[in-house]
C-alpha cells in the first residue's frame, strides 16, 4: 500500500480484499454499526451477512489512497474496483474506533 495506514484499517482492507470473513469480523466490536448504500446494519451477524452479500454482488477490491485522523474518527479514502457501474470509484470510509476495533463504519461517495 502506498499510504501509511493504522494497523486496524490495514487489517480491515486486507481481510476484505482476501474475503477472509473471520479476520474481517475481528476488526469490529460486537455491537458495531455499518452504514452502506443507505442501509444501517447493527451487530456482527448483520455485518457478516453484508460481507457475503456485497462481495457476491460487486466482487470488489479496495485500494487505500489516504487516511486522515480526525478528532473522533479516521477517514479512509480508497479506490474501489469491482463489478458495478462506474467502477472504479473513490469512496470515503469514516471509522469510529473503540478499543482497537471498529465501532461505527460509514461508507460514502
Amino acid at each position: 500500500m502506498s499510504t501509511k495506514i493504522p494497523k486496524l484499517i490495514e487489517n480491515y482492507v486486507q481481510a476484505s480484499n482476501s474475503r477472509n470473513l473471520k479476520s474481517f469480523l475481528q476488526c469490529f466490536t460486537e455491537d458495531a454499526t455499518v452504514l452502506d448504500e443507505g442501509k444501517t446494519l447493527q451487530g456482527k451477524k448483520a455485518i457478516e451477512n453484508w460481507f457475503h452479500q456485497t462481495r457476491e454482488k460487486y466482487k470488489f477490491t479496495t485500494e487505500p489512497i489516504s487516511v486522515e485522523d480526525q478528532k473522533n474518527a479516521m477517514i479512509l479514502t480508497a479506490k474501489v474496483t469491482g463489478d458495478f457501474p462506474g467502477s472504479p470509484v473513490t469512496l470515503k470510509y469514516r471509522l469510529e474506533i473503540n478499543n482497537d476495533r471498529i465501532q461505527d463504519l460509514r461508507i460514502t461517495l
